[in-house]
């Protein structure tokens, strides 16, 4: 089976994590963290600062160089996209979502925030949480 690879980060800041909204390939809202895709030559953690920056304005400094590893099946079951996550802090820039890619940014409660991750990010917002208390 094919495998994508896409990284990014999870950024929690005062008892909140920032998520992002974009739509699936029906065009159904789901929930998850900024990422992308590696362009050639880049590390990890480049790659995760990079698309935090791209799809919602801000800069960040990874925090944790071990990555949280999530997940899913992609085209219709025929590619496996796997996602290293790794917890940043902001260092500037301020909230502006990607057009076309981005189509809500928010701050979530972090007790909360398990309803945003139901699915396939559910093991990897577990193991952030550890990682932060």
């Amino acid at each position: 089976m094919k495998h994508e690879k896409s990284c990014g980060t999870i950024i929690i800041d005062q008892n909140k994590v920032l998520v992002i909204g974009a739509e699936d390939d029906e065009g159904k809202l789901f929930w998850s963290f900024p990422k992308g895709h590696q362009e050639d030559g880049e590390s990890d953690t480049e790659t995760a600062i990079r698309e935090t920056r791209e799809e919602v304005g801000l800069e960040t400094e990874i925090i944790d160089e071990k990555p949280i590893y999530a997940s899913h099946l992609i085209h219709d079951g025929a590619a496996v996209k796997d996602i290293y996550l790794f917890l940043a802090k902001i260092t500037g820039g301020e909230i502006k979502p990607q057009e076309g890619e981005v189509e809500q940014v928010q701050w979530v409660d972090f007790e909360e925030a398990d309803k945003y991750f139901s699915d396939y990010y559910k093991d990897a917002w577990s193991e952030a949480k550890k990682r932060k208390m």
